[in-house]
């Protein structure tokens, strides 16, 4: 075993007030299961892979919207009984502009011949996971309604997305297609349900045929409704991961799904009846199509 830092880079388009917020819920980008309580200075948590990769771990430095960092105080794989207790993952910010830079280092033991494997890891955790958290396309609305009744309407789709639905979205494991013939087809599957909290729909398929390059870019993304309370009233936080202002087709569906989000599905949770302007999809795809063509 060998002691190595390995360092990597990204700069996402948030501030570095929203960067720091996305950072510290590291259940939703770490790519571990993990346990314990909320991120703050000398809280504690446990990453795991399965039942035999583990680290027990502590918040030794918290600044916000500067920095982050943890020690492993205790770990173990069993296929090998490694151990890199000591280890230091460390997070800092800085300004770029309106951007910020996100610098992660790891900091401690590693097996001397798996440094191309430890780099490829941190790659992953903040090129790929971080990065589409963070950058990921959000949509937020705020309804008088109740966290069940929120709830329930996400799960009727083809009264708030789009009528050219099969299958089913209720249940956990249900699968269901959406398909404008000659625009677009996805299948997604429920892969979380959590009743009146949350829903994680997963693509399975997608052909985007407006795309020119990878017409399958959306397969493998998912979708996230996440419900919370503020007094009286319900927050549903929609995040499409991996919809990212790298991708080609950004633009549009960004234009697409704050329609979607905000005013049809809007619409129905508010009033129960699908929006007006669903009847008109179709020629909404179609100018969105256009427009996103025009500025290319």
């Amino acid at each position: 075993m060998i002691n190595t830092k390995y360092t990597v880079a990204i700069i996402v388009s948030k501030s570095l007030s929203e960067t720091f917020n996305h950072i510290i819920q590291l259940s939703k980008w770490w790519p571990e299961e993990y346990i314990g309580e909320e991120v703050r200075l000398n809280s504690e948590f446990i990453l795991k892979t399965g039942d035999g990769h583990f680290s027990k771990n502590k918040v030794i430095e918290l600044v916000p919207d500067k920095k982050l960092a943890w020690l492993a105080t205790a770990s173990l794989r069993k296929a090998d009984n490694f151990d890199w207790s000591g280890t230091k993952m460390i997070i800092e910010l800085s300004p770029d502009g309106d951007n910020t830079v996100v610098k992660f280092t790891y900091d401690g033991i590693v097996l001397e011949n798996e440094q191309h494997r430890l780099a490829a890891i941190c790659d992953y955790c903040i090129k790929d996971k971080l990065y589409n958290f963070i950058e990921s396309f959000t949509a937020t609305i705020e309804v008088e309604k109740s966290p069940k009744d929120v709830f329930n309407c996400i799960t009727e789709v083809p009264k708030w997305w789009s009528k050219d639905f099969e299958g089913n979205s209720k249940e956990v494991h249900d699968e269901f297609v959406i398909r404008h013939p000659n625009q677009h087809y996805s299948k997604q599957k429920l892969v979380e349900v959590i009743p009146n909290k949350k829903i994680t729909w997963l693509v399975e398929e997608s052909t985007l045929h407006w795309i020119e390059t990878d017409k399958q870019e959306w397969t493998n993304t998912k979708m996230v409704f996440e419900i919370t309370t503020a007094g009286d009233k319900t927050i549903l936080l929609f995040t499409h991961e991996g919809l990212t202002p790298g991708k080609e087709w950004y633009a549009m569906c960004e234009k697409g799904w704050s329609i979607i989000i905000k005013n049809w599905l809007f619409h129905f949770i508010t009033y129960g009846t699908p929006s007006p302007e669903m009847s008109k999809a179709a020629e909404i795809r179609n100018q969105i199509l256009a427009d996103n063509t025009q500025s290319k």
